[in-house]
């Protein structure tokens, strides 16, 4: 990125954060990088993990009293939402 003639949209927005940074970025080609996050390789990993976690926050949040506090001020809440399943985000 430091070495091209042209930069896209991205790229600028990318550049411009990491100036204000004392950095130091390398690139390992992916079969040098063997340190690479085990999940960033196994996408079919994260499939299995998500529906879980988000049952397992729609049993939590049915137990908590704040939450049904927030639920129930919802209208007058901005920074909160109730999705389709009933989760609070």
């Amino acid at each position: 990125i430091f070495t091209q003639r042209e930069l896209n949209i991205r790229q600028r927005r990318w550049l411009e954060l990491l100036k204000d940074y004392d950095t130091n970025i390398q690139y390992h080609l992916g079969k040098a990088n063997v340190v690479a996050d085990a999940l960033s390789r196994k996408s079919g990993m994260i499939a299995g993990i998500k529906p879980d976690l988000i049952s397992r926050i729609k049993e939590a949040q049915k137990e908590d009293s704040e939450i049904w506090t927030i639920v129930e001020n919802l209208d007058k809440q901005v920074e909160f939402r109730l999705d389709d399943d009933n989760v609070l985000w």
